[in-house]
C-alpha cells in the first residue's frame, strides 16, 4: 500500500469514528444529528499569498476532528507537465481564485458534505471571528440552521490588540494615568 492512500484511509476512519463517538454522545436517534463545531483554517503562509492549506472541523463536545478539506490553489508538476502523457496523474489543484477566499470554499465543501459522509449537521459554528467562512455555510441545511457563536478566547485576543492599539495612539491617556 502507498503512502497517500494509507493515511488517507486512517484519517477518514479516524474521521468518522470521531463522527460516531459524537452521535452516541448527543443520544442520536435519527439518521442525522446536529452538533456544535468550531472550524479554522492553517496555511502554509501567513497572510493571503500562501498556496497551500486545509480548513479544520472539530467537534466542540469531545475535541476529535470530524473533518478537514486541504485547499491547494496551484501545484507546479501540474502546470509544467500540461503538455504530458502524465498530467492526469497529477491533478492536485483544487481551488481557483484567490488565497483569501480558501478558508470559506473549504468551509462550505466540510459542511456540504457533513450528513452524507458523518450523519452530522454543524448547527453550531463556533468561529475566529472570520465571518466570511461562516455566510458561506449558514443557509447551507435550509433556512437559517447554522448559529455562529463566537470563541471567547478569539474575542479577548481581537479586544485586546485594539486597546493595546488605542493606548499607543492615545499617549495622552498614559500621561492622565488612564
Amino acid at each position: 500500500m502507498k503512502f497517500k492512500p494509507a493515511t488517507s484511509e486512517v484519517a477518514t476512519e479516524s474521521m468518522k469514528t470521531s463522527a460516531n463517538n459524537t452521535m452516541l454522545l448527543k443520544g442520536a436517534q435519527k439518521d442525522t444529528t446536529g452538533c456544535d463545531v468550531s472550524m479554522d483554517g492553517t496555511w502554509q503562509k501567513r497572510g493571503y499569498s500562501s498556496l497551500n492549506g486545509c480548513v479544520s472541523c472539530i467537534s466542540v463536545e469531545k475535541g476529535n476532528i470530524l473533518d478537514i478539506e486541504i485547499i491547494c490553489i496551484f501545484f507546479r508538476m501540474c502546470n509544467n507537465m500540461a503538455n504530458s502523457k502524465y498530467h492526469s496523474k497529477h491533478v492536485w489543484q483544487n481551488h481557483k481564485g484567490p488565497s483569501s477566499s480558501t478558508e470559506k470554499v473549504g468551509a462550505h465543501r466540510i459542511f456540504e458534505r457533513s450528513e452524507m459522509t458523518r450523519n452530522l449537521q454543524y448547527t453550531q459554528y463556533y468561529g475566529d471571528g472570520d465571518s466570511k467562512a461562516y455566510d458561506a455555510v449558514k443557509y447551507i441545511y435550509g433556512g437559517n440552521t447554522v448559529n455562529k457563536l463566537e470563541c471567547n478566547g478569539h474575542v479577548q485576543k481581537r479586544v485586546g490588540s485594539r486597546l493595546r492599539k488605542l493606548k499607543i495612539s492615545r499617549k495622552d491617556w498614559e500621561e492622565r494615568g488612564n
